[in-house]
């Protein structure tokens, strides 16, 4: 998560913190490591560090003033001796809930053995829970969740997406083409929702409106490389500026994901691009007041309808447009996440 945590120490550097990165692998990801460096932050990594990291977490704890984990596999593995050692706040971000995504997908397949790792992870997430002085999720929906089991848990909600700079987008939509769908696929939700979209979903939307389908994702299975549907490009993994380039060249994305957990980041990522989006439900969730500016539908004939009809409708997704550039400038910018969190660093 060098990419994510990139995001977030620039937020602690601009306030005047020195900040140190502790990746659990100790190994210099590129060009993550280098951009965190330049950035002036200490990182650590390498046998040295990885040989030694609890004498050095011992000796160095009392010298932190916060500690911010992420991840529940990595926390895990460092939140007994943390707790244990520092002196100063234990903050974890959870970034979603795992046993309410593995739930979700139990509650759809019905494998027992979803239930069983859900309740493993459950276990697990709120033992990391009860140990932090505060909890972050990316939304209210998390927080309620973890409230319904303990409401004495300390937990507030925060974006987990920022930005400190924002594009002039000039969206028209007669100059683009095709439907868009970005998601790696090491992520169930995401192989579940494009293959229920290919078969659901885009033969009519195609049979209407002849928009090619591009699927961009690392680690597609043999049943997405190798697909030969009519109108489907498949893009696998790209480069960030090809990246840039497909949402500056669809028309539209969708995110038809039927589970998951937490705010989606390909939708706040197509927020940011300003590229009217149609996804779920699920895919809208935790992203308060996003219903007013994204499609929200989750039967099949309702997405194949409101793709069709938008997909002509310069109007509508001119206007689709421009509320999202102005949201995504009003709640995703940094100004915007210190303001929720200030009061947690500053104690």
């Amino acid at each position: 998560t060098l990419d994510r945590s990139s995001a977030a120490s620039d937020v602690y550097k601009r306030q005047g913190y020195q900040v140190t990165f502790l990746g659990d692998n100790f190994y210099p990801h590129q060009p993550y490591t280098s951009v965190l460096q330049q950035m002036g932050i200490l990182v650590l990594y390498g046998p040295k560090y990885a040989e030694n990291c609890k004498e050095w977490l011992i000796e160095n704890l009392p010298y932190f003033d916060v500690v911010y984990l992420n991840r529940p596999h990595i926390t895990i593995k460092y939140i007994d001796l943390i707790k244990e050692h520092a002196t100063g706040r234990i903050i974890y971000y959870g970034h979603d809930l795992h046993f309410l995504r593995i739930h979700r997908e139990y509650e759809l397949s019905g494998d027992k053995k979803l239930l069983e790792e859900s309740e493993k992870w459950k276990e697990q997430e709120l033992y990391i829970m009860h140990k932090a002085d505060m909890n972050y999720y990316p939304s209210e929906v998390e927080c309620t969740e973890i409230h319904k089991i303990d409401p004495e848990i300390p937990v507030k909600a925060i974006t987990a997406y920022v930005y400190d700079r924002f594009q002039n987008i000039a969206y028209m939509p007669e100059k683009r083409d095709g439907l868009l769908f970005v998601g790696g696929f090491g992520h169930t939700p995401n192989l579940d929702a494009v293959q229920w979209f290919l078969d659901k979903i885009y033969p009519e939307v195609y049979q209407t409106t002849h928009a090619p389908f591009y699927i961009v994702g690392s680690n597609a299975p043999k049943e997405i490389t190798e697909l030969t549907t009519e109108g489907v490009v498949v893009k696998g993994f790209v480069s960030e500026e090809e990246l840039q380039q497909l949402y500056s060249s669809c028309r539209m994305a969708v995110v038809p994901l039927r589970y998951g957990a937490g705010v989606k980041g390909k939708v706040v990522e197509a927020l940011y691009y300003g590229i009217p989006i149609v996804t779920t439900s699920v895919g809208a969730e935790g992203i308060e007041g996003v219903d007013d500016i994204v499609a929200v539908q989750d039967e099949e004939k309702a997405l194949i309808e409101t793709i069709t009809k938008l997909y002509d409708n310069q109007a509508a997704l001119i206007e689709m447009h421009n509320k999202s550039q102005k949201y995504i400038c009003d709640h995703f910018s940094t100004d915007a996440a210190w303001s929720v969190i200030a009061k947690d660093f500053n104690y």
